[in-house]
C-alpha cells in the first residue's frame, strides 16, 4: 500500500470510527455494566470496575449483530469487501512450557495436558494416523490400540477408521482409560479433483470431536460424534472436561456489502441479518444443529481494531455426562495469541490494523497497542477475569505470535515489539535486512478488585535499559523456562541472552550463552543445565545440520557450553521449529532422556557431497545430569530417504504428522501409519 493510500486509508477509518465505537457501546449496554460470567461462574457482583479501556462488554440483546454490522461497515468504507469471509487471525497454542513424562509429571511447573498423535496409559498406547497415499491406494485416516506387553513390546488389538472428510490432530484417554476422544479439523479439500491458488482461503469449517470406547480386548469402537462450527486453535483436558478454543468467521456472503458502500446501503443489505447467521452451532451425534455459545454469552471489545469477522470461543465439554454437559465464552473480534495455562486462558487481540498481510509490507501504526483477556476456568465453568493493555504489537510472523505469552505462578509474562516495521523470521530472508524493532517484556499479574491485569513490572526499563538481545539484533523467540528466559535473535550466530523471570516485579538480564544457532528448542533441565536444540550455523550462518548441546547455566554470569554434537548435515531437520514443540521427555533418576521426530540427511562416507539418503525417526538423547554428559543415541529409524526420489514416501512420511514417546525405558514412535518401538534402552 503506498504512503498516500495508508492515508486514505487512515482518514476512512476514522471517519467509521465514531458509528463503530457508538454501535459497540449500544451492543453492550452503554458500557456501564458488568462483564459479568452469564452461566458461568464469573466476576457477577454489582460493583462496576475501575475504567479500563481493555475490558470485554457483555454483550446485550442483539449486541453481536450490532457489534458485527458495525465492523462490516468499517471494512466497507476503509476499502474491504465488508461480508467477506475472513480467515481468523489467531495462531496456534503455544506449549505451556512443561515437558511431561506420560504420566504427566513435570520437570519445570504445573504441567497441561495437551493433545497429542500419540498417548498412553501405561498398559495401552493409542495412535492417530492421518491419510496417506500408498502407490495407487489411499490409506484412510485411522485410530489404532495396541497393548503393552510385560516386556514394552506392543500388541495390536485393532483399529477404527475415521471420517475421512476430517484431518486428525490430537487425542485424549479418559473415562480412566475407558474412552479416547480423538480430535481432527474438517479437510477444505476432501474430495476437489484440483486444487486452485483461490481455494487457499477455503479454510476448514468444523471440527470434530469422536468419542471411542477402548478395552485391551477389542478393536476402538466409537460411540459419539461432536460437531463444532470453527477451527480449532487449542485444546486440553482435566480429568473428564474437554476445553477447546476455537475460532468462527461466519459465511456472511449472502448480504453482500460491497468494498466503498455508502452506510445507507450497507445497512440496507444488512437488514435481515440475525445472530443465528453469526453464532456457530454445535452437533451431537447427527441431531440438529443448536447454538454453540448464545449471544449473553459473549464479550464484546469496542476498541479491537481487527477487520476480522471473527469469534473467539472456549467451550468446556464434560466427557462423562450422557448429554455431554458443555459451557462457552465468546469473544468477538480478531484474536491473534493464545495462551492455555493449568488453569487460565489468555487472549491476546490487537489495538490496531495491519496496512497489509504481507511480511515484507506490513507496517504497524506508531503506539501499537495489545489488550490481554484473561478467562478462568474450573470443571465446565468458564469465567472472564480481567483484561489490560500492553504497550506494541505480538510481531510480524503470525505463526510465532502464540509462543509470546508465558504463565508462571500465576503470573503472566507476555513480550511485545513496538516497532511499526521489523524483522520476521519467515521466506524471504532479506525481510531480515530491516531495522530492528525493540521488544519488550511485560509481566501482568491479576487484580481480582479492579478486574485489571497489573503490570509488575517491564523490560527494558529505566533502570534496566538494555536491549534483550544485542543491539541492532532483532529478538527471534524468547523460550519461557519456569523463573528463566532465553531470548535469541534472528541471527542465528547471535549469543542468548539469560533473563532472571523469578522475581516477578524486577525482571532482569543476567547473562549470554554463546548458542550459536540452537534457536528452534531449549529445554531446562535438573542441576542448572540447559538443552539446546538447533541447527548448526557456525559456518556463514547457513544450517548444516542438527545442532544439540548441553549447557551448564548454574550461574548465569558464567555459563559454559558443557558439550556438543552435530547430528546430520544440511538438510537435516526436526519438529522443534514449531510452534507447539513435538519433544517428550522422561526422567530415570539422574538420567533424563529425551525424544523428537527428525529426519537426518547424511553423506556417503563423510563427504561433502551433496545428501544421498537419510534417516527418519526419533532422535533419542540422554544426559546424565549429576556428571554433566550428553550421549546422542542411534536414531529409531522408521524409514530411509533417499534425496531427489521416492516421492510416495515423502508423502507417506510428513515429519509433520510423527511422534515420538517414551514410557519407563521404552521407545515408541508414530510414523508412516506404523508405531515403531526400541525396549530397553
Amino acid at each position: 500500500m503506498t504512503n498516500l493510500g495508508k492515508q486514505n486509508a487512515a482518514r476512512a477509518l476514522r471517519g467509521v470510527a465514531a458509528v463503530l465505537a457508538a454501535a459497540s457501546l449500544a451492543a453492550c449496554g452503554g458500557g456501564g455494566g458488568t462483564a459479568g460470567d452469564n452461566n458461568g461462574g464469573g466476576i457477577d457482583d454489582a460493583t462496576p470496575p475501575a475504567p479500563n479501556e481493555a475490558r470485554l462488554d457483555a454483550a446485550q440483546p442483539d449486541g453481536v449483530v450490532a457489534y458485527f454490522k458495525a465492523k462490516i461497515a468499517q471494512r466497507a468504507a476503509f476499502g474491504l469487501p465488508g461480508t467477506a469471509v475472513t480467515v481468523p487471525t489467531v495462531g496456534g497454542l503455544a506449549s505451556a512450557g512443561s515437558v511431561v513424562t506420560h504420566t504427566g509429571a513435570s520437570l519445570l511447573e504445573a504441567a497441561v495436558e495437551e493433545d497429542s498423535l500419540i498417548k498412553t496409559d501405561g498398559a495401552m498406547l493409542y495412535g492417530l494416523h492421518r491419510a496417506y497415499a500408498n502407490g495407487t491406494v489411499n490409506e484412510p485416516a485411522r485410530l489404532s490400540a495396541v497393548s503393552r506387553l510385560a516386556d514394552g513390546s506392543l500388541m495390536s488389538v485393532g483399529r477404527s477408521t475415521l471420517d475421512a472428510q476430517y484431518i486428525p490432530s490430537g487425542l485424549y484417554i479418559t473415562g480412566g482409560g475407558t474412552r479416547v476422544a480423538a480430535l481432527s479439523q474438517q479437510d477444505p479439500y476432501y474430495g476437489r479433483q484440483t486444487v486452485t491458488p483461490q481455494l487457499v482461503a477455503e479454510y476448514s469449517r468444523k471440527l470434530s470431536v469422536d468419542l471411542f470406547n477402548v478395552s485391551k480386548t477389542a478393536a476402538p469402537s466409537q460411540t459419539n460424534r461432536i460437531r463444532i462450527d470453527g477451527l480449532l486453535v487449542a485444546s486440553r483436558m482435566i480429568g473428564n472436561v474437554l476445553y477447546v478454543v476455537s475460532t468462527w468467521s461466519p459465511d456472511l456472503t449472502r448480504f453482500n456489502v460491497p468494498a466503498g458502500s455508502t452506510a445507507q446501503a450497507t445497512a440496507a443489505a444488512l437488514a435481515g441479518l440475525d445472530a443465528a447467521a453469526l453464532l456457530p452451532t454445535i452437533q451431537i451425534d447427527g441431531a440438529a444443529p443448536l447454538p454453540l455459545v448464545s449471544e449473553s454469552q459473549c464479550l464484546l471489545h469496542p476498541a479491537n481494531a481487527s477487520f476480522a469477522l471473527q469469534l473467539t470461543t472456549i467451550t468446556a465439554i464434560d466427557l462423562s455426562s450422557s448429554a455431554f454437559t458443555r459451557n462457552s465464552r465468546c469473544v468477538a473480534g480478531g484474536s491473534e495469541g493464545l495462551y492455555m495455562g493449568p488453569a487460565s486462558i489468555y487472549v491476546a487481540s490487537s489495538r490496531q490494523y495491519r496496512y497489509s498481510d504481507g511480511v515484507l509490507d506490513t507496517v504497524m501504526p506508531q503506539n501499537s497497542k495489545t489488550d490481554i483477556h484473561k478467562f478462568a476456568v474450573q470443571g465446565t465453568q468458564i469465567s472472564y477475569r480481567a483484561s489490560t493493555s500492553v504497550a506494541g504489537h505480538l510481531g510480524w510472523d503470525t505463526a510465532t505470535m502464540p509462543q509470546r505469552m508465558s504463565e508462571f505462578q500465576g503470573d503472566l509474562r507476555v513480550l511485545t515489539f513496538t516497532g511499526e516495521t521489523g524483522q520476521s523470521n519467515m521466506p524471504p530472508v532479506t525481510v531480515q535486512s530491516k531495522p530492528a524493532s525493540a521488544a519488550v517484556l511485560t509481566v501482568l499479574r491479576e487484580n481480582p478488585t479492579e478486574r485489571t491485569l497489573t503490570t509488575l513490572a517491564t523490560l527494558p526499563n529505566a533502570q534496566r535499559p538494555a536491549p534483550l538481545v544485542r543491539a541492532g539484533q532483532q529478538v527471534d523467540t524468547l523460550h519461557f523456562a519456569g523463573p528463566r528466559g532465553y531470548a535469541t535473535s534472528l541471527a542465528r550466530t547471535e549469543p542468548t541472552t539469560i533473563l532472571d523471570l523469578s522475581n516477578a516485579a524486577s525482571p532482569a538480564i543476567v547473562g549470554e550463552l554463546a548458542a550459536q544457532g540452537h534457536a528452534d528448542h531449549v529445554t531446562a533441565l535438573p542441576n542448572g543445565l540447559l538443552l539446546g536444540i538447533g541447527k548448526d550455523s557456525a559456518a556463514g550462518g547457513s544450517a548444516d545440520g542438527i545442532q544439540i548441546a548441553l549447557f551448564d547455566v548454574a550461574n548465569p554470569a558464567q555459563t559454559r557450553r558443557v558439550v556438543s554434537e552435530t547430528l546430520g548435515v544440511r538438510g537435516s531437520l526436526t519438529t522443534l521449529n514449531s510452534v507447539r514443540a513435538a519433544m517428550n521427555v522422561t526422567q530415570l533418576g539422574t538420567r533424563v532422556r529425551v525424544a523428537f521426530p527428525a529426519r537426518v540427511y547424511e553423506t556417503p562416507d563423510g563427504t561433502s557431497s551433496p545428501p544421498v539418503y537419510g534417516h527418519q525417526g526419533a532422535v533419542r538423547l540422554e544426559v546424565d545430569t549429576a556428571a554433566s554428559k550428553l550421549t546422542a543415541l542411534p536414531i529409531l529409524s522408521a524409514v530411509e530417504l533417499r534425496s531427489g526420489d521416492q516421492p510416495e514416501l515423502q508423502g507417506r512420511y510428513k515429519l509433520e504428522n510423527e511422534r515420538s514417546l517414551q514410557v519407563d525405558t521404552a521407545l515408541y514412535h508414530l510414523s508412516g501409519g506404523q508405531t515403531f518401538y526400541l525396549i530397553g534402552y
